[in-house]
């Protein structure tokens, strides 16, 4: 019997007459009920004492001692142990309970934080930090959560894109200089050796252009300028840059508005490559950073743009273009008609739309006022209005005109204040069904600084399919899969997983606690999500989100009893399917073996298993495997499955720590030969799956680590009818 409530101690008594049955020197907790129904011998909540172990076991308890082994019973509610996350059952075989610790029902949703484990009379606790240490002084070390992966760089101390010289001998010739590697272009009499190759100002060299306020390429006329930053110093402060100032540099360009009326400067600069950031600034002197007029940049981006507005006629100001790394830099000077920034900068003062006319949105100043759920929003948004005289389902279409970003639409609340849609992206567009007659709100970002085309559009109203609300979600059966066509869902579930992409809510109700598993089948590349929420589906409500490519999945173990909601999204509103894994909740079985000798077997009905092969050996090499890798691979486990009958298993190793690879053999001896397309590295949060015809015979069950990965894992096995 596993418990769902909350964490309860209990105070600890000895018992002492037993300690000897069955020849074992320990027992756990026997539940305070146990007396009812006549079984009066079991009134006491049994707990083996002070002076013994996490497990229940004293210091001689022996080798056979089993910490799991608690107190006589005869049904398993004698058993409850009130630690949440023992699966606590009577042992008939014994007679005696048994509380088996399970680590997974302690996990939460951080990797970072370490694994929680599940211990005996104290129930979760946390786990040692994962701390990525690789032993190599010339790493950097550092746990992702966003990947559920260990990252290990290059040190490189003054940011210059080399190694450090003690790492990487004859690269970087100076550890202390960030304009100078192996990356670097030699300049011309400057009595350095930029390049290091060991030899100072040799032919051929550069000499920097438009490098300084002295050299500062002039222009008077709008147009394209193809410049570049090779040997160019970082001079200029400006309040926007790269993200690693010190190893960047900077041009200059002195921009005079022509005679006649003032002029907005519009100035876009764009790199040569898309991972060399680049951020722009016009400033009225040049070189001071307190003139500065604008500046703009987008972490990451390659392209940035900046605006001086109602500039007079025949005022210069001075554009700084800062890159991250040399480069060409393509920058483009448009002298525009004078105007004032953007009243529609918040929800105070929209700008009335028409129906079905194409505006055009620029964003390149605005403020940053509103919060979406679309994070990928990275500039500031201008709002619009729209007016509808009669109900009407309303489709608003969003694209990129000029620059490398896209669009981020979001629909809002009357009062502005609350985002009741969003979409980051061209296709497809924000849909909300059946809006009221009145006055409706949206805003317009950008996840750079672009140039769109939107359009506002309506159709006649309709009615919302049940699976658009979770209010109206139709069922799921356990064990069964639906098909789900988003191409008219709107994205109305907004459950905190995933917002911007259509969804659909499906119920699921379980009459018992039970291990959960959903998976979301989506096209090929596409990216969506897989989400369980209790029934309100509010943002409090979710209880597991799994974002990202095909297929996605969510693993809950010992869910209540109760009503919940599956939702499956989908980035482009694609069809889909998605499936509810539903079992009882079984306790987990702890795998020791090794290798072929005495292989844990997996039972027919499947079963849930953990591991470590952190002590194992490396036996088996798998064919998807990273390359490069030794014979034998990383050190692995090996289990045992004999189907009597073809089936259709399910192998699922989410939740496990480190990169896993999963490799299922066929036929004997032991360990077989490994079955085509049935081999599946886990470098994603969500770990290998495969899902597998089998016929029956005997397979092998390997479980390993992708490029020498390691540690605890978790493997969850579903067998099915074919």
């Amino acid at each position: 019997m596993a418990k769902t409530r909350s964490g309860l101690t209990v105070r600890s008594i000895v018992w002492g007459g037993a300690l000897a049955l069955a020849g074992v020197a320990g027992a756990s907790a026997v539940s305070a009920g146990c007396g009812s129904d006549g079984k009066d011998l079991f009134i006491v909540p049994y707990d083996a004492g002070s002076d013994v172990e996490d497990g229940g076991g004293g210091a001689d308890a022996g080798p056979d001692f089993d910490p799991t082994l608690g107190g006589p019973c005869t049904e398993d509610s004698q058993c409850d142990d009130l630690i949440p996350c023992t699966f606590d059952r009577c042992d008939t075989t014994l007679s005696r309970c048994r509380n088996v610790p399970d680590d997974t029902q302690c996990a939460d949703s951080e990797y970072c934080n370490g694994q929680e484990k599940c211990v005996l009379r104290m129930g979760c606790v946390p786990g040692p930090v994962v701390t990525c240490q690789d032993g190599n002084y010339c790493t950097i070390d550092r746990c992702v959560e966003a990947t559920k992966e260990c990252e290990h760089s290059e040190r490189d101390s003054d940011g210059d894109g080399d190694p450090d010289d003690h790492c990487a001998p004859s690269r970087d010739c100076d550890d202390t200089d960030p304009t100078v590697s192996s990356l670097r272009t030699e300049i011309c009499g400057n009595f350095k050796d930029d390049n290091c190759n060991g030899l100072i100002d040799e032919q051929p060299c550069s000499v920097p252009a438009n490098d300084e306020c002295g050299t500062a390429l002039a222009v008077t006329a709008p147009g394209t300028f193809l410049l570049g930053t090779t040997a160019t110093k970082k001079d200029y402060a400006t309040t926007c840059t790269v993200t690693s100032p010190a190893a960047a540099r900077d041009i200059v360009l002195a921009i005079t508005v022509p005679p006649g009326a003032a002029k907005d400067v519009l100035v876009r600069a764009r790199t040569s490559a898309p991972t060399n950031e680049v951020a722009v600034a016009l400033q009225s002197t040049c070189g001071q950073a307190a003139s500065e007029l604008h500046c703009g940049r987008i972490g990451g981006a390659s392209e940035a743009r900046t605006i001086a507005r109602s500039v007079a006629a025949g005022t210069t100001v001075y554009a700084v273009v800062t890159t991250q790394a040399e480069s060409r830099v393509d920058v483009t000077v448009d002298m525009l008609t004078a105007s004032s920034k953007p009243t529609n900068e918040s929800c105070a003062a929209p700008q009335p739309v028409p129906l079905d006319a194409p505006f055009t949105v620029s964003l390149v100043d605005p403020t940053k006022d509103l919060e979406s759920a679309c994070q990928r929003a990275r500039t500031g948004e201008l709002t619009y209005s729209f007016t509808l005289a009669e109900p009407r389902d309303v489709r608003i279409f969003a694209s990129t005109l000029s620059g490398i970003g896209e669009p981020v639409v979001s629909m809002r609340s009357s009062t502005c204040t609350d985002e009741l849609r969003c979409r980051a992206g061209s296709s497809p567009p924000v849909f909300a069904r059946s809006l009221p007659a009145g006055s409706h709100v949206f805003s317009v970002a950008g996840t750079t600084q672009i140039d769109a085309n939107v359009v506002v559009k309506t159709y006649p109203a309709t009615l919302a399919p049940p699976n658009q609300s979770c209010a109206t979600a139709p069922d799921i059966a356990p064990n069964t899969t639906v098909s789900v066509d988003l191409a008219d869902q709107e994205d109305a579930i907004r459950n905190g997983c995933f917002a911007g992409g259509p969804n659909a809510a499906y119920k699921l109700d379980l009459t018992q606690a039970s291990d959960v598993l959903l998976i979301g089948r989506l096209p090929l590349n596409e990216i969506g999500a897989v989400s369980l929420s209790r029934a309100a589906c509010g943002l409090s409500d979710l209880l597991q989100c799994s974002p990202g490519i095909t297929p996605q999945r969510v693993s809950r173990r010992n869910l209540p009893a109760g009503s919940y909601r599956a939702v499956i999204a989908d980035e482009q509103g694609l069809s889909t399917q998605l499936t509810a894994l539903v079992r009882p909740t079984v306790p987990p079985t702890t795998v020791t073996s090794d290798s072929c000798v005495n292989p844990q077997t997996i039972p027919e009905t499947g079963g849930f298993f953990t591991g470590d092969t952190t002590n194992a050996t490396a036996n088996f090499s798998a064919g998807c495997d990273a390359p490069g890798q030794p014979i034998g691979g990383a050190k692995d486990q090996l289990l045992r499955l004999v189907l009597t009958q073809p089936r259709r298993v399910v192998f699922d190793m989410s939740g496990s720590v480190n990169t896993t690879l999963l490799s299922v053999r066929r036929g004997g001896p032991c360990p077989g030969v490994e079955i085509t397309n049935a081999c599946n590295p886990g470098t994603n949060p969500n770990r290998s799956f495969l899902d597998l015809p089998l016929a029956a015979g005997t397979y092998w069950v390997q479980i390993d680590g992708y490029a020498g990965a390691e540690g605890p894992w978790n493997l969850d096995v579903r067998v099915l009818p074919p």
